[in-house]
């Protein structure tokens, strides 16, 4: 297929869509030529840590339906997604040589991992000259704006929406954000090294989510699963190939008793928005620790981590039912909710490395593989003797998805009662959370065992008063007794 593009590239990260995407708009030129975008299914997803892979089949699969869906979006337009298992440094150095690249137009992103790829990126294209541009869409408040108004370190939520945000009302729109064209250089030294090892195939990973219906890894399958679509665009005599299959197994079925359906891409994030909005935001306050059903909670975090929906368009709309309806308690928590967001990427700024890093208190046993503990294994998959925990972690596998509440509560669980590592706990949230962002994810497990952020040193849950208080009649905990 020929596509007439300009000299514009766009580095797809986690802005997973073509409404609000200043990245998109900026590589428009004005003779309007089709959109090219690459998305890269780099390490952070196939990749390893302490042993286990990254990114469950769950997860991949919301991750390929969104990536899916921006491709056809971009199609319609015209223009083309190339998707490829390759890391960016390399993929888009050879992309703006065979294309006649100028600009690459990307994402701003805060954690370390992710700082440390734009860097390389950055170097790599600026060796062949061409031109690396980050724009900032990921927060709902820009960099600068926070900076200028909390020069010291974030030492807390509370001190941090004093400083930035006293007045939720007073958030304007920020639907064209600023961009920055370079990171900061990337102290070697700081690097946090992810080894890339196979799991074992009879460890936590193989044991517990058998229940995924992975199929046995063999030569023929993992071919099938990179066959790849050729001529998915073509300038100049070059031939640019788009995986047509995920390259990460995502043949999981998602229970039945998940809170929601869930379905990557940016149509599906935009109809949950728009049904969250039309009423259930009203009460969002009251019902947000809940355990059961689908508007408790406005489940946005999945469209919003992978950037299928921004914060921008959260607002607006919470904008929109607060002219009809009024503001009230519940649109502004929603929006303090927002704000949870970005503290937490800015912190992951700002710690850089340390991120992944350091023990929670003393700890009475840091286990050097997870497959010798059993009571990690226990608490993975639901068999611990609290069956609060239980509930929340069976329903964690088997949907990919967990109340906030839940969440607190089995992480104070693994870290302050069991004395687990918090880190493979947080690593087994990014494997299996359809909202993972490291930011998020880290971040709160950090501030959960007292790391980064709590000014009362960490956050211990008494799982029995928490199970009365927020499932008085049991109804979560026999939901999710069984194992099916």
């Amino acid at each position: 297929m020929a596509i007439t593009h300009s000299n514009q590239l766009v580095w797809f990260r986690r802005n997973l869509r073509v409404a609000n995407n200043p990245a998109l708009e900026a590589a428009a030129d004005s003779q309007h030529a089709k959109p090219l975008g690459v998305f890269c299914y780099d390490q952070q997803y196939t990749g390893t840590w302490l042993g286990m892979p990254r990114c469950a089949p769950l997860r991949a699969k919301f991750l390929w339906e969104s990536v899916q869906d921006l491709q056809q979006q971009l199609q319609q337009m015209g223009g083309e997604l190339i998707v490829q298992a390759e890391e960016p440094e390399t993929l888009l150095p050879k992309l703006c040589q065979e294309l006649n690249i100028t600009h690459v137009h990307t994402q701003r992103l805060f954690a370390h991992e992710e700082v440390a790829a734009a860097e390389r990126v950055l170097q790599a294209l600026n060796a062949i000259g061409v031109t690396f541009v980050q724009h900032e869409c990921y927060t709902l408040l820009a960099e600068a704006e926070v900076y200028e108004r909390h020069t010291s370190p974030l030492g807390s939520f509370s001190k941090f929406r004093r400083k930035v945000a006293p007045d939720t009302q007073a958030i304007t729109l920020r639907l064209n954000p600023l961009s920055v064209s370079q990171t900061s250089a990337v102290a070697q030294e700081n690097a946090v090294a992810r080894e890339n090892a196979e799991p074992q195939e009879n460890g936590v990973w193989h044991q517990l989510l058998a229940h995924q219906k992975q199929t046995p890894r063999t030569r023929e399958n993992t071919a099938a699963e990179n066959i790849i679509e050729n001529a998915v665009a073509q300038e100049n005599g070059a031939r640019h190939h788009s995986l047509k299959q995920s390259p990460i197994a995502i043949n999981a079925d998602t229970d039945s008793r998940s809170v929601l359906p869930f379905k990557g891409g940016e149509t599906a994030g935009q109809r949950r928005l728009q049904d969250y909005a039309a009423s259930a935001v009203g009460h969002y306050k009251e019902t947000r620790n809940g355990l059961i059903g689908a508007d408790y909670s406005s489940k946005l975090s999945p469209w919003l981590n992978l950037g299928c929906i921004s914060p921008a368009q959260v607002l607006q709309a919470v904008r929109e039912y607060e002219a009809e309806h009024g503001a009230n308690a519940s649109t502004e928590w929603l929006i303090v909710e927002l704000l949870w967001r970005d503290f937490f990427q800015f912190l992951a700024a700002e710690h850089g490395a340390d991120l992944f890093q350091g023990s929670a208190k003393a700890l009475g046993k840091v286990p050097e593989n997870t497959d010798n503990d059993p009571t990690f294994l226990a608490w993975c998959a639901g068999e611990t003797s609290n069956e609060f925990v239980n509930a929340n972690m069976r329903e964690l596998a088997k949907t990919g998805f967990m109340s906030n509440r839940g969440r607190q509560n089995v992480a104070s669980a693994l870290i302050h009662d069991m004395g687990i590592d918090w880190r493979w706990g947080a690593l087994w949230f990014e494997a299996n959370l359809l909202d993972y962002d490291p930011a998020s994810n880290y971040g709160n497990w950090q501030y959960i065992g007292g790391l980064a952020a709590n000014p009362r040193g960490g956050s211990w849950f008494n799982l029995k008063k928490q199970a009365q208080m927020y499932d008085t009649e049991g109804a979560y905990q026999k939901l999710w007794q069984a194992q099916y």
